[in-house]
């Protein structure tokens, strides 16, 4: 299966869609399923259309409901293809199901134990910006109302607008601009659709639903849990879809697991950001009028921060944006009395009369100037609503320009009322805000007037009346009169007067007027070259002007000039990734860390090269200082915009000045995290792994706080924290003191608990974040720390899992433990199901069970399914639980769905994982993981025609998905599709020489000169996945690496095995090499093999006791579980691929289990004592899945109990529940020992083989479902081998020998160096790693005759005929012949095959058709096996051989197994399969007499050997039986086909009467000889005599054992 680990999942939240027309507030904030979910349009390109409310630059207003566009599930979409994680997770079982999944130590996160199927996904290749939009409230009159959410206690104040904006919409003279954005946020206005010519405004309502569970509610409260107006910078996001009938898979009104993708102005995303393999929405930029200080501010990531105003150089980012009025203003005099009195030439104070007529214009025009962006906003949205359009959107930026602040009169110090001071984030909250104000104005006596002058010279000369705001013009006429307000007074003052420079710049911008806003920036430039804020505005102008490359200069001297101007940072980055140059983003956000970074602890910054503005002394900007912002207000808990600022300020002495690592204000921390966390995403999709992680530690440690010295301390503090406890004393246990990295059982309502209590100190809040402000900021900052956590603990968890680069804390010893306590504390910060998906994954890895004590409230695992299969409180019952939380917050995630449909899977339910895996194609369609699955699932339970289509749509979908590719390969193949099969060119076209391409027709490979098709897209896959896999663990043996190893090794007795050997140096050689971390794990377990011979020697030969045991060596930290191919060993069975690429399959699995079972908490520090020495019997185990109704059963049943007990005593270990089957009751009945540990974890039932004392353990599975090599991988026996499960080299370490002969295994396969003894042989034996010939390196114990075992003597049909007569055999065969086809005329001859039909190849079945041809009386009998391939076959044998050889291919029906026996007789001749022969059917047809025409294709295939070694055995030992062995096995091809149309033409019936009157057929010709020996034999051959097989096996275990215990290497011949 292919499980899933996700990143950055995208939710999206339920539109409330409320009129402006309704007359009340909606209470009830009840979800609207999606289908009844409007449709909103798209916006226009138009300026004035611009779907959003005015942003700054790099922010698009809004986003469109996107198309949903697949993200891929690994490297391999990137534009740097990269399939280093294609195939990482990987298992497959002989029935063709591709059950990929974990099968180590961390489950996406082991073939191995345990089989742990969840995925972790790569980062994509592809990620699409969107954004979020929350349900609105619709507001109506005048204060605020106090909506109470469902499921918390928590109240929120929203407030309500009443002002209007609805007037004055005429349209801008100049061409609109089209500027796009980063797209990583959401508009806080929304259209109704149903109300066209009327404009909602969207209020963020804080939603909780993700807490539907009332055992799950979020523990934080509305400070973590509540949801943000904008989505949180990180890399992906998922937007409603367009269609109504689309279904949608994120969805949830809480932001709680909202990312918003990486910062990228024209939409583009760097590839394989770390993000969850979700579906993000297609690629979306809006036309949009550039932000502008109006409501929100400006960030370029989308990030939800605060609305601060924009930073001229007075306001700092705590200030509201909105200049507050009414009661501010109390007392002055009104902006048209001071004209008036100016112009009636009023005299002795006319200096202060215009200075204070200027200061109060300047406040005048920044309210203008608000009141014109949040009208072009609402002009925009009004706009969509009425024309209903959907607007392509443009790739470019949003940016606004920075306006200047109005002093205020007199120098008054104005603190804006309570209610008005808070960040305003929506256009409904400015509203209110408005609103207010005009009431204080009305009771408080005058207010500022807010209508334009209409002279256009004489100012002065024209007295204005006071008028209420809702009576003044539009707001481009106000613009416009403001902005020749400014002209005068700035023509007057001889162009000096920066701050109205500044901010006429700003009006002339608003109004499209982009060459006079240049030219109003640049005078001031001319006169402070230095001015920060007029050159970014400069840069901003010019970006809107397409003239980007002078853009991106002007942003660099701002940033070079005032590193700690991160709003210039932040646009600059932007606009660089717009342009995709991710590498010089940054590059420039690590030029501002280097120049801000403090030295020390003491809080020494280092010198930043920077300086403020010049300007003339007019404007209160100019003041040069070298702290990184020139000026703090008086009070910096002030919002108010309209402040002054009395005094340059000494940044260091602001509180928090250096919290964070930098020179920058506390409050300015959640800026500089969310700038960092954006670089970790750059350096992920550039690949940049290590660096990445780096950004990622150092954004989680900047919120948890400077006195956290690394993540691992931080790891350690929240290990310690949430640790169990002594019920009584509350301390730590010892034993987990001494082992804190031990994984923590947690459910979801503990984990929920982390962040109160890791920082409880701090009230459970973010120590770092304790200076930023609260607000939408903050929250925003707090998620992007929870999603830092995430992707560290992603890449940590890849590392891990899929053989990643050494990262952070990587570096170090980690584990499960570790990973998992970062994912705790992300989920305390911000409820994600794409963490409680990871959770889960991790979770089921562990294998232990949660019996410590916590503190806290008792653990709650909600009402979750008792299923078959899970412990109460064990890893897997606890991932269930995490999966099921997750849907609880996410009911369509597709991920957790299909996770959770593999641990059902895992378990044996595999009718609930098909449910699981449909509700994730259901969620979506195109899902290639879940289609896979599925299928495989689908597959398992018999439906292979829908399997089929499920492969074929995960193709379809992803045509690069590995898993999908050989999956669909393996169906086709199973029932003999094959249009478009291909095939490959393989020695020359000796093998698969025959192709078919899409119309079904041959292909001649040795003409074609070259593969084809889908299986040449299969070993293409192979082929590489193996070149890849030489590179897992280079660069392991660092100097420190091999010290400690050679350290442990001695200690493992490589002084007393290896005395002459430098194990130092042999290891220096390996360093950096192809190849090196199988080598350095081979030589572990090698070295475990020697340790437990040392120990053995030590005690029963040499007297000499250890009481400590010896040491088993560990691999190395840094040597992360490798990935296995895709193409697992029991499908190379089928697949034509070299002996190399052979080996290299099963020895990369071997290692995946090797690697995964040695990293597992259960395997002890020392190797298992070795058993006692036999006295008098060997203690040898079976441990096998298939000790039921299943072939190997029929094979083996009598040999547990055939045993000589005075030589050997067998212990049965049946890994599968008890089927109640005669074969399994035998067993059970007759092995001296017998044991049911199909419920058994893996340490357990190693420590009882350990304790029983087992010798020889015995592998009956090899790579078969059912399998538990990790077993084996444990090495709990001092000799292990395999036999009868698996026909192929398991390539491991931890199998010692196989049973063969030297038909099935030619001596020429063998590796040259055959010992595998100790150290010293790794080192040579290695030489041949790149060898191609040999494919076999474990030592082979040669039977001496066939090795295959076969009990039908004692239980088959006819185990009781002994004394059966030839002649009444021929009778009884006769009548069956003409039962099962009648209508056959008497001189038929009968072939057949009744292997699967996966077994058969094109380049087969075409040698049986022209056998049909080259034989008119010959008829072909197949089975349906499955039922689906005869369609295909019939079809196939009519377009290659025409009808009449067609007609001759007769199918019937998978008979019962004794049936199946007995009327395999009637077949006259048995065509095998050479690609993968008969191996039991082989057996049941020579014990039905019938003559079996074989060819071992391949030499280096022990499964394409295996009919001749069975052949050889059922055939006499005398001169007639090597002439019919000579007969009946040929060499090749062109010879199988002559072999067969010389038998079967020679072969006839004559019709002959019994001596009871029966008249039947009696064969004549070679045939019919040679049944006849094989019917006379078959009592007495070697193939069908259990009690020979038993005494050969016997003698091999005794010259095994010897041979280990005296030193000796090699292979044994018999």
């Amino acid at each position: 299966m292919l499980p899933l680990v996700q990143m950055h999942p995208m939710v999206q939240p339920q539109l409330d869609l409320l009129g402006p027309h309704q007359p009340h507030v909606k209470h009830d904030l009840e979800y609207v399923s999606h289908h009844q979910r409007p449709q909103f349009a798209r916006p226009s390109p138009s300026l004035h259309n611009t779907d959003s409310t005015p942003r700054a630059f790099a922010i698009r207003s809004a986003q469109p409901a996107p198309a949903l566009h697949r993200i891929t599930t690994s490297f391999i979409r990137s534009h740097a293809h990269d399939h280093s994680s294609e195939h990482s997770l990987r298992r497959k079982t002989p029935s063709g199901t591709i059950d990929n999944g974990y099968d180590g130590s961390v489950a996406h996160l082991a073939s191995g134990p345990p089989p742990l199927k969840h995925m972790i996904l790569p980062a994509s290749s592809r990620i699409f910006p969107t954004a979020v939009s929350q349900r609105t409230s619709g507001l109506t009159g005048v204060g605020y109302h106090r909506s109470t959410l469902s499921g918390s206690s928590w109240q929120y104040q929203a407030p309500n607008p009443t002002g209007r904006l609805d007037g004055g919409m005429e349209p801008l003279s100049s061409p609109p601009v089209t500027p796009g954005g980063w797209g990583m946020g959401s508009t806080n206005m929304i259209t109704n659709p149903a109300a066209p010519e009327q404009t909602n405004f969207l209020q963020p309502i804080p939603q909780q639903s993700y807490n539907s569970v009332s055992s799950l509610q979020p523990l934080l409260g509305p400070g973590y849990h509540q949801p943000l107006s904008q989505t949180v910078y990180s890399p992906g996001g998922y937007q409603q879809p367009q269609q109504p009938q689309q279904s949608m898979v994120w969805r949830n009104g809480g932001l709680g697991d909202y990312r918003t993708p990486i910062p990228l102005a024209n939409g583009y995303t760097p590839q394989n950001a770390v993000v969850d393999s979700a579906f993000m929405p297609s690629q979306s930029t809006i036309h949009g009028m550039p932000n502008a200080p109006g409501l929100g501010q400006p960030h370029p990531f989308r990030l939800p921060l605060s609305s601060y105003p924009l930073d001229d150089g007075y306001a700092r980012h705590a200030q509201a944006h909105m200049a507050h009025h009414g009661a501010a203003h109390q007392g002055h005099e009104s902006l048209a009395q001071l004209a008036g009195h100016i112009a009636q030439g009023g005299s002795g104070g006319d200096v202060a009369s215009r200075a204070r007529f200027k200061e109060l214009a300047l406040q005048q025009a920044h309210k203008t100037y608000n009141d014109l962006l949040l009208y072009l906003g609402n002009a925009k949205k009004a706009h969509h609503s009425r024309t209903g359009s959907l607007s392509r959107t443009s790739s470019k930026m949003v940016v606004y320009p920075k306006p200047s602040i109005a002093p205020l009169a007199s120098g008054t110090k104005v603190r804006p009322s309570p209610a008005l001071s808070e960040p305003t984030v929506s256009y409904a909250q400015h509203m209110a805000q408005k609103q207010a104000a005009a009431r204080s104005m009305a009771m408080g006596g005058q207010g500022m007037i807010v209508g334009g002058f209409n002279q256009a010279r004489n100012l002065y000369s024209t007295g204005l009346q006071q008028r209420p705001y809702f009576e003044t013009g539009s707001p481009l006429h106000n613009a416009k009169n403001s902005l020749e307000m400014l002209t005068n007074l700035c023509e007057q003052s001889g162009w000096k007067w920066v701050d109205g420079m500044l901010l006429g710049g700003c009006l002339h911008y608003g109004l499209e007027h982009y060459e006079d806003a240049l030219e109003w920036f640049k005078r001031i430039v001319s006169m402070d070259a230095s001015h920060v804020e007029a050159i970014s505005n400069i840069a901003a102008t010019l970006y809107c002007m397409n003239r980007q490359d002078e853009a991106e200069r002007e942003w660099s001297k701002a940033i070079k000039l005032r590193p700690s101007y991160l709003e210039a940072v932040e646009h600059l980055v932007g606009l660089l990734c717009s342009n995709h140059r991710s590498q010089e983003a940054v590059n420039i956000i690590e030029y501002i860390q280097k120049s801000l970074r403090m030295s020390g602890t003491n809080g020494t910054v280092h010198e930043v090269n920077e300086t403020a503005s010049e300007a003339d002394t007019a404007s209160t900007a100019t003041m040069r200082e070298l702290s990184p912002d020139n000026f703090v207000l008086d009070d910096l808990n002030n919002d108010s915009p309209t402040q002054h600022f009395a005094r340059p300020a000494d940044n260091s002495h602001v509180p928090g000045f250096g919290s964070s690592g930098y020179a920058i204000a506390g409050t300015e921390n959640g800026r500089m995290i969310l700038l960092i966390h954006a670089k970790g995403n750059m350096l992920y999709s550039l690949k940049n792994i290590e660096q990445a992680s780096d950004a990622f530690e150092e954004a989680v440690l900047i919120s948890a706080g400077r006195q956290v010295q690394g993540v691992r301390s931080l790891i350690r503090r929240i290990q310690t924290v949430l640790a169990p406890r002594d019920m009584h004393s509350g301390q730590l246990r010892g034993a987990v003191q001494a082992n804190l990295s031990a994984p923590l059982l947690l459910s979801p309502d503990r984990a929920k608990l982390t962040a109160q209590r890791v920082f409880a100190s701090h009230g459970g809040l973010l120590p770092g974040l304790q200076y930023v402000p609260e607000g939408t900021h903050k929250k925003s900052v707090v998620v992007t720390t929870s999603n830092s956590l995430l992707s560290l603990a992603k890449i940590f968890q890849d590392t891990m899992s899929n053989g990643g680069p050494n990262t952070g804390m990587v570096r170090q010893p980690a584990g499960v433990g570790d990973i998992l306590a970062l994912y705790y504390l992300s989920l305390s910060l911000q409820e994600s199901p794409s963490t409680a998906n990871n959770v889960g994954i991790l979770l089921a890895s562990v294998q232990q069970t949660s019996t410590q004590v916590h503190s806290g409230p008792p653990m709650d695992l909600g009402n979750l399914p008792a299923i078959p299969g899970i412990v109460p409180g064990s890893g897997l019952s606890l991932a269930l639980a995490y999966y099921y939380y997750g849907l609880t917050l996410d009911p369509k995630h597709v991920h957790l769905h299909t996770n959770l449909g593999s641990l059902l899977k895992d378990i044996g339910q595999l009718d609930l994982a098909i449910q699981m895996y449909e509700q994730a194609v259901q969620c979506d369609g195109s899902f290639d993981i879940a289609l896979t699955n599925l299928a495989n699932a689908v597959k398992d339970r018999g439906r292979i025609s829908d399997a089929i289509g499920y492969y074929k749509r995960a193709v379809s979908a992803n045509p690069d998905f590995a898993e999908a590719v050989c999956g669909l390969s393996t169906a086709l193949n199973s029932v003999c599709d094959w249009k478009g099969r291909g095939g490959v060119l393989l020695a020359g076209g000796k093998f698969d020489r025959w192709h078919v391409d899409e119309q079904g027709m041959l292909q001649d490979v040795k003409s074609q000169g070259q593969g084809s098709g889908l299986m040449k897209r299969v070993v293409d896959i192979v082929g590489r996945q193996l070149k890849e896999s030489s590179t897992w663990g280079v660069g392991a043996l660092q100097d420190q690496t091999i010290v400690q190893l050679v350290a442990q090794l001695r200690d493992a007795g490589a002084g007393i095995t290896d005395r002459g050997l430098d194990v130092e140096t042999e290891l220096r050689k390996w360093a950096g090499r192809s190849w090196e971390g199988s080598r350095i794990l081979r030589l572990i377990e090698r070295s475990t093999r020697a340790a437990m011979w040392c120990w053995y020697v030590d005690k029963h030969v040499k007297g000499i006791k250890s009481s400590a045991g010896y040491r088993r060596p560990r691999p190395p930290a840094s040597l992360s579980i490798p990935s296995a191919p895709t193409v697992l060993p029991f499908h190379t069975f089928t697949c034509p691929l070299t002996a190399k690429d052979i080996r290299m399959i099963s020895q990369r699995n071997a290692l995946r289990i090797s690697c995964s079972t040695l990293r597992s908490p259960w395997v002890p520090a020392t190797v298992y004592e070795p058993p006692e020495p036999p006295a008098p019997y060997f203690k040898v185990g079976y441990v096998s899945s298939d000790f039921n109704n299943h072939p190997l059963a029929h094979l083996m049943q009598s040999v547990f109990g055939f045993h000589n007990p005075n030589k050997v005593k067998a212990y049965c270990y049946a890994t599968t529940a008890s089927d109640k089957s005669i074969h399994r009751q035998q067993i059970e009945r007759e092995a001296p020992v017998f044991r049911d540990v199909s419920t058994w974890p893996s340490d357990r039932l190693v420590e009882q083989i350990v304790a029983d004392g087992i010798h020889i353990l015995v592998n009956l599975n090899g790579y078969t479902r059912g399998a538990r090599n990790e077993i084996f991988a444990a090495r709990p026996a001092p000799i292990q081998m395999s036999f009868m499960g698996f026909a192929g080299t398991l390539g491991a370490e931890w199998c010692d020998y196989l049973l063969a002969d030297t038909t099935a295994i030619p001596p020429s396969t063998l590796r040259p160096h055959r010992n595998n003894l100790n150290l010293g042989d790794v080192f040579r034996d290695e030489a041949y790693t790149e060898s191609e010939d040999w494919i076999y390196s474990e030592n082979i114990i040669f039977a001496r005759d066939t090795f295959f075992c076969c009990d039908h003597a004692q239980s088959a049909d006819g185990h009781n005929e002994r004394h059966m007569s030839w002649e009444d055999d021929q009778k009884r065969r006769w009548r069956m012949r003409k039962e099962l086809f009648p209508k056959l005329p008497d001189d038929a001859i009968i072939l057949g095959n009744f292997n699967q039909l996966y077994k058969i190849d094109p380049t087969t079945f075409r040698t049986w058709l022209r056998i049909l041809a080259s034989c008119p009386k010959a008829h072909l009998w197949l089975l349906r096996f499955p039922e689906l391939g005869e369609t295909h076959l019939r079809r196939t044998a009519k377009d290659w051989a025409g009808e009449a050889v067609a007609s001759r291919i007769h199918f019937t029906d998978v008979a019962p197994k004794q049936q199946h026996i007995s009327r395999a007789r009637v077949c006259d001749l048995f065509l095998d399969t050479p690609e993968c022969n008969a191996h039991t059917t082989a057996a049941d047809i020579l014990w039905s007499s019938t003559p079996l025409l074989t060819l071992p294709r391949y030499e280096y295939k022990m499964c394409s050997r295996m009919a001749a070694s069975i052949l050889k055995g059922a055939l006499p030992k005398s001169e007639e039986g090597e002439r019919a062995a000579k007969e009946l096995i040929a060499e090749d091809e062109k010879q199988y086909e002559e072999f067969a149309v010389g038998l079967v033409n020679r072969m006839g019936y004559q019709l002959v009467r019994g001596q009871d009157g029966e008249v039947y057929g009696r064969g004549e010709g070679r045939l019919a000889e040679m049944r006849r020996l094989l019917w006379e034999s078959k009592w007495g051959c070697a193939l069908f005599d259990t009690r020979r097989w038993v005494r050969d096996l016997e003698e091999a275990y005794g010259r095994a054992w010897s041979d280990w215990v005296n030193g000796r290497g090699g292979d044994i011949y018999l």
